[in-house]
């Protein structure tokens, strides 16, 4: 399945759904995004780079071996031009896929950045 956003090819009136045509396309939503979590395999716990608890701020060190194998950093471009990192991926494969993924849900731009020197 190609993933894409899309873009009217009028600037005519939006077409407006009922709601059964509401219904039927958020179905296939529910199911498309569970299908997704299910190639996906099971979540793996992260552990935040900070806590914070009674005002006591924790900071947390990333280990040196899941630096070095982080390839590309996923930049979101917002309309007004600002740049904002989202995330950083071990390879091009996963790059595209989020990217894909971030697009289809907000629009805008994502740009996919190699990490390599």
């Amino acid at each position: 399945m190609r993933l894409s956003r899309r873009i009217a090819k009028n600037k005519e009136k939006p077409i407006q759904t009922d709601i059964f045509g509401a219904t039927k396309k958020l179905i296939e939503l529910v199911d498309r995004a569970r299908n997704n979590s299910l190639n996906q395999g099971p979540l793996v716990p992260i552990q935040a780079l900070v806590t914070i608890e009674n005002d006591e701020w924790t900071w947390q060190t990333v280990n040196r071996e899941v630096l070095e194998n982080l390839s590309h950093r996923l930049v979101f471009q917002t309309p007004n031009g600002n740049r904002r990192e989202i995330l950083m991926t071990s390879s091009m494969d996963n790059a595209m896929d989020a990217a894909s993924m971030i697009v289809e849900l907000d629009g805008g731009c994502v740009l996919i950045e190699s990490l390599e020197a």
